[in-house]
């Protein structure tokens, strides 16, 4: 029983010890400064983390919302080198028209290509740049090449600013310009 009054005693001298102690003002104030400071770079690490993230973010959707216009080319390039099958065999373009009326945009005639040259064989759907748009096969009367013309309806953001381009993509020309609020796409 000793023990355990011995140490009841020890118990309680030490409780009275540690609640006379009590730190001085000086003591007082530099922690409280400590936890100010801490808290001072908390949030400074905080907002450069969340303007990090806001940046890249913004990044993100600005190449997110701007077309590729490269990619667009090998994707154009691709298509024609597969020469695919045309979905709607028919030289009138209001034939394709009526044909292809999922595309969420009409089909246009462009003015930068020569009608009096150019003949229409027929159309059908593709993918650009993941849209749908529409590949259309024409022929030249006098060489009988075979050219493929693209139409895609693209955010007016990603092409107000483009101009007419011209690559050389797996031995495709491929020429895109935009015009009548589509982007334009010839391949030959």
């Amino acid at each position: 029983m000793t023990n355990d009054t011995d140490s009841q005693e020890l118990q309680q001298q030490l409780k009275t010890h540690y609640l006379q102690q009590q730190l001085s003002s000086k003591q007082l104030q530099q922690l409280q400064g400590l936890k100010a400071q801490s808290n001072r770079h908390y949030v400074r690490g905080i907002t450069a983390v969340a303007a990090s993230i806001i940046f890249a973010l913004g990044l993100y959707l600005f190449n997110f919302n701007s077309p590729d216009f490269t990619h667009i080319s090998r994707e154009i390039a691709y298509n024609h080198n597969s020469k695919m099958q045309m979905e709607v065999l028919s030289p009138a373009l209001n034939d394709v028209k009526g044909r292809l009326n999922r595309l969420g945009f009409n089909l246009v005639s462009s003015s930068k290509l020569d009608s009096n040259k150019l003949h229409l064989i027929g159309g059908r759907y593709c993918n650009i740049n993941g849209k749908i748009a529409a590949q259309l096969k024409l022929q030249h009367t006098d060489t009988k090449q075979v050219y493929t013309f693209y139409q895609a309806k693209m955010p007016s953001d990603g092409i107000d600013s483009f101009e007419e381009v011209e690559v050389l993509i797996d031995g495709v020309k491929v020429r895109l310009w935009r015009e009548k609020g589509l982007l334009m796409g010839l391949a030959f």
